[in-house]
């Protein structure tokens, strides 16, 4: 990797800026531990439903394999989080048609709206927070947010390959 440059007002912004990222990912953190706590879900429990949910969103269910590595599980510990979450009646296992051998993971409708009650008033107090912020900002902010997920998932890679 290149160093970049030292620019004092621009260390300065960039380390308010990972200072707020740390925050967020604590705050975020407490709100949805509580969320799980109120379930009876274990913080993987609630990740793998946020990876479920999200490929069911896009018209894409993920497969367990999927869930594994995005959540950074062995193939046996992301089986055993989803038997857990079928057991509690919050997803469902699907065969494909076209490949009997794949295994996708979709949510339950009642999980879906558990979700939704719970997270909803969140969702509607950060557009609030942002409503004077323009699109532009907000494509900027968000391509700024997406790099510092890409560098912290493939740190995440690299000391787990090591």
């Amino acid at each position: 990797m290149s160093a970049v440059p030292r620019q004092p007002e621009r260390d300065e912004l960039l380390s308010d800026l990972i200072d707020a990222l740390r925050v967020f990912t604590v705050e975020s953190d407490v709100f949805v531990d509580a969320f799980a706590r109120e379930h009876g879900l274990g913080r993987s429990d609630l990740n793998a439903v946020m990876w479920i949910s999200t490929g069911d969103a896009a018209g894409r269910p993920i497969t367990i394999g999927e869930l594994a590595q995005r959540l950074g599980l062995s193939p046996a510990a992301a089986t055993a989080l989803v038997d857990r979450l079928e057991a509690a009646g919050h997803v469902g296992r699907t065969r494909d048609p076209r490949d009997r051998r794949r295994v996708t993971v979709t949510m339950h409708e009642p999980a879906r709206q558990m979700a939704g009650e719970f997270f909803t008033p969140l969702g509607v107090r950060m557009r609030a927070a942002t409503a004077d912020v323009d699109a532009e900002d907000l494509a900027r902010t968000t391509a700024v947010v997406r790099r510092m997920i890409a560098a912290v998932t493939a740190t995440r890679k690299n000391q787990a390959a090591s």
